[in-house]
């Protein structure tokens, strides 16, 4: 799964030392997400935020690093 830098929920700033710990919180898929560029529960493209939502075929999309840590 690619992530967007640009995605947050609740306890992001706890998980993201700890790939397995972001796994986690995005496997629960229980949390509010946020767009870092709106702040808001939707992207600057007006559509939702989640991670099955922030892909690769959104114009604002910005690939994290951290994915290949996750995969």
């Amino acid at each position: 799964m690619d992530l967007c830098r640009h995605l947050r929920w609740k306890t992001f700033s706890r998980d993201e030392t700890d790939p397995a710990a972001v796994f986690e919180s995005l496997a629960r898929d229980m949390v509010p997400y946020s767009c870092l560029r709106t702040c808001q529960p939707w992207g600057p493209d007006d559509d939702i935020v989640a991670p099955e939502c922030c892909c690769n075929g959104r114009s604002c999309f910005q690939r994290d690093p951290l994915t290949d840590e996750i995969a």
